[in-house]
């Protein structure tokens, strides 16, 4: 798959494309993602999804991290696993948002030869978000490309969106997160030095370098899958702040305790899947209640994983 991170001309006839900032892509931008691509490569056209980053709403509300459930690297590997043949991540502005559709449209057409635009059915962009679909289907005629509207998901009784994800994630609500995603939430990063206390009890761990704006699951202890060089293990992972350990409230950490594995991880990439939350994070009165709790968390991930299913790409 192409990554462009900027509007430049790309030897392609025709274009069928969609746009959105996607964070997360959840299952309801899977399905405009997957119809796009089913059509097109019966009519052997070329697919592309225009993105952005950062995201509209952190420009336009000036939210602060952590906020996104992908990097956009991330992003653009899951649209490469459904078959997405161009990634064009725009550099999202205040002067873009000032746009008016029309103008955005006319800018992206001089580069891409865009024939014909799948969005979803609440789409809107541009200037007052007046670029709705009525709106775009009128500009598609000036350049020469048709819409093609797609419904969006429900999940009881909700529509599927990337807010929501958010705030089931910031709760906790793996089950929720997960289904609304169609897959495990996952977070990557490279494993750097702590101050090796859990190897110390007993339980070593590998404390994760996460991206400052990827946000994270609630403090808590998880049943996870690692992967390692292309290959998964089982595992218990910690996330928050160490109360047993830290009077003051330091930075939050990611640390993951690999079952059945003793090999050096530092400076190696792991990527995490949260299959199951645990419990929350919890202070001990002492060391010893907290190894024999760490002993209960691992008995209970490994029957959780027992009978999990393994991450697997969404092209599978």
């Amino acid at each position: 798959m192409l990554h462009l991170r900027q509007l430049q001309p790309v030897n392609f006839q025709e274009i069928w494309a969609t746009i959105g900032a996607f964070d997360g892509v959840h299952i309801g931008h899977q399905s405009i993602i997957r119809s796009l691509v089913s059509t097109a490569q019966e009519k052997q056209k070329t697919t592309a999804v225009i993105t952005f980053h950062p995201h509209p709403a952190v420009v336009l509300r000036s939210i602060p991290m952590p906020f996104y459930l992908n990097t956009p690297e991330e992003k653009a590997e899951y649209f490469s696993q459904l078959g997405i043949d161009i990634t064009l991540t725009l550099s999202f502005t205040s002067e873009m948002a000032a746009l008016d559709p029309e103008a955005f449209f006319n800018m992206v057409c001089q580069h891409l030869p865009l024939r014909r635009l799948y969005l979803g059915t609440d789409f809107a962009l541009g200037k007052g978000r007046s670029g709705t679909i009525p709106v775009i289907r009128e500009i598609g005629k000036l350049y020469e490309f048709e819409v093609k509207e797609a419904e969006f998901i429900m999940q009881n009784e909700n529509k599927v969106s990337s807010s929501q994800i958010r705030k089931w994630l910031a709760d906790g609500n793996l089950e929720a997160t997960n289904t609304a995603l169609g897959r495990y939430f996952s977070l990557s990063g490279t494993v750097i030095h702590g101050d090796a206390r859990g190897r110390s009890i007993g339980f070593p761990t590998a404390n994760i370098a996460v991206w400052e704006g990827k946000l994270l699951p609630s403090p808590g202890v998880y049943a996870c899958w690692v992967k390692l060089n292309d290959q998964v293990h089982t595992a218990v992972t910690n996330i928050g702040y160490r109360p047993t350990f830290e009077n003051n409230r330091p930075a939050i950490r990611v640390e993951t305790h690999l079952l059945h594995f003793d090999s050096d991880l530092y400076d190696q990439k792991l990527e995490l899947f949260f299959v199951n939350k645990l419990r929350p994070e919890i202070k001990f009165e002492n060391l010893s209640a907290l190894v024999q709790q760490i002993h209960l968390d691992v008995q209970k991930s490994e029957e959780i994983l027992k009978n999990a299913a393994k991450p697997t790409s969404l092209s599978a």
